[in-house]
């Protein structure tokens, strides 16, 4: 039997390589369906991702993560939460269905209208493998749920690619998603009933110390999902597909690998910070942990992509999607500030203080609002600069929420960040004084030089550095 450190590490590698494969495929992915479909395509997806992530805050009521957080789960309790996980599944279906002519009447294009009765069969099927996703993750099945995504990722970049290449359009990107739900299930579905099944029991008082948890953790998701998506929403809106299209890939490109790293950590981060919930000193340990893995790696990502952006794109994506390179540049500054703040959540909720977040991502939504109302008065670049600023007001006002928690020093978090921000600026010195100098050769040569030639300064610097942290790395991927 594992103890916990061995099991967070093991969580750890499994997820990281999950994280790899899927960054990995939806890069090129993503390169090939930018070669394949227009930015209006991307635009119109956009639009539609909005609703449907919109919906999905309210899909599970919160309930997956307070199975998490409850240490003690009754069997007739779990069965009653999966009838609700299906009425609330089919309950957001009917919404959704109801609501799309609104939806058409707000982004004025009619052609939404077919897209979102397809796309919300999501709602449909998800709630059939979620709980079993949680039970999952609660008991640490890292191995079992990173092959799972992995497989999922597969079948949804298969058939999206295909369909597109068949000029499908916009309609290869909403089957690629149904595809991908549907695999989820089947493999979570048959994974998951070998360890626990549901019955046909449903109480009201089962559901007694969930509700209230969930209730507070669906707001916070609501308005979490408000304050990263307005400007999607506000974009698409004012600027039409075309511009929230360009918008849409930056984003993919800045963020995607962010929301891929950053779960990465926090899937493991949750649940073990909820069995240490009461030990402040370990939970300090842990934290600051996390928030140096997370740094180590996110940090050089965003600054590489904010140097090679141009060459990026110019080689992979095409010459239609040049408008898209500083809003690029713009939001890896903001990917590298979200990767700070991501963590505090983990904290937030294995304290059970899921108000705490609710209270404090309404106030996110609102700056961010205001942000992006803003910057859409002249351009999606503009969008992307006035999300910048909100980010760094927000990063200030949150951190200190997390240190409160666990009576965590400023000076202790500033230490689990410094090697990351010192080796990421020598690789940026590094890599501008090298294309200065080799400007003149082709884009495939800067772009291969700069990519190599940054990383390998990155990792000597680091391990010169920090040789501590370094030496516990290589040993962990060799242990396991």
């Amino acid at each position: 039997m594992m103890n916990l450190k061995q099991k967070a590490v093991s969580g750890l590698k499994w997820n990281s390589i999950s994280m790899v494969v899927m960054t990995g495929l939806q890069v090129f992915t993503l390169t090939a369906l930018a070669r394949l479909l227009s930015p209006s395509d991307f635009g119109l997806m956009g639009m539609i991702m909005v609703v449907i992530g919109f919906a999905q805050s309210f899909a599970d009521m919160g309930i997956s993560n307070a199975i998490i957080q409850h240490q003690n789960t009754r069997m007739d309790q779990l069965s009653s939460l999966y009838w609700l996980n299906l009425l609330s599944g089919v309950t957001v279906y009917i919404i959704i269905c109801v609501s799309a002519p609104l939806v058409v009447a707000f982004y004025e294009e009619p052609r939404l209208s077919r897209m979102i009765y397809l796309t919300a069969l999501i709602f449909l099927i998800t709630p059939l493998g979620q709980l079993f996703q949680s039970l999952m993750q609660k008991e640490l099945m890292f191995e079992q749920l990173a092959k799972i995504e992995v497989a999922c990722s597969i079948v949804n970049s298969i058939v999206s690619i295909v369909l597109a290449y068949n000029n499908f359009g916009v309609y290869a990107l909403i089957w690629g998603q149904l595809a991908r739900t549907l695999i989820s299930v089947l493999l979570l579905s048959v994974r998951g009933w070998n360890y626990w099944q549901p019955r046909f029991h449903f109480t009201r008082s089962d559901l007694d110390g969930f509700l209230g948890f969930g209730v507070y953790q669906m707001g916070e998701r609501t308005v979490n999902y408000l304050s990263a998506n307005i400007d999607y929403l506000i974009i698409g809106h004012r600027m039409g597909p075309a511009a929230l299209g360009y918008y849409t890939l930056a984003y993919q490109l800045a963020i995607f690998p962010l929301m891929k790293i950053n779960p990465v950590i926090t899937k493991v981060a949750f649940p073990i910070f909820s069995k240490i919930q009461s030990d402040n000193l370990r939970l300090q340990k842990g934290y600051c942990r996390i928030i140096n893995i997370i740094t180590t790696v996110s940090f050089p990502m965003m600054a590489g992509l904010f140097i090679v952006a141009p060459e990026f794109i110019d080689l992979f994506l095409g010459d239609q999607w040049l408008h898209s390179i500083i809003i690029v540049k713009i939001l890896c500054v903001v990917g590298a500030l979200k990767s700070l703040g991501n963590p505090v959540g983990s904290i937030i909720l294995a304290k059970g203080k899921a108000n705490i977040g609710f209270y404090f991502n309404i106030v996110a939504v609102t700056i961010v609002s205001v942000a992006v109302v803003i910057g859409s008065q002249w351009s999606a670049t503009c969008v992307a600069a006035a999300l910048l600023v909100a980010q760094v007001i927000l990063f200030i006002f949150l951190q200190p929420i997390a240190n409160n928690l666990i009576n965590l020093r400023l000076s202790k978090y500033m230490v689990a960040i410094k090697s990351p921000f010192v080796c990421t600026l020598v690789m940026v010195a590094v890599a501008y004084i090298l294309k200065a100098g080799i400007h003149s050769l082709n884009t495939l040569m800067i772009f291969a030089l700069t990519v190599s030639v940054g990383m390998i300064t990155y990792i000597t610097v680091y391990y010169f550095i920090d040789k501590k942290r370094s030496m516990e790395f290589i040993l962990m991927v060799r242990n396991n």
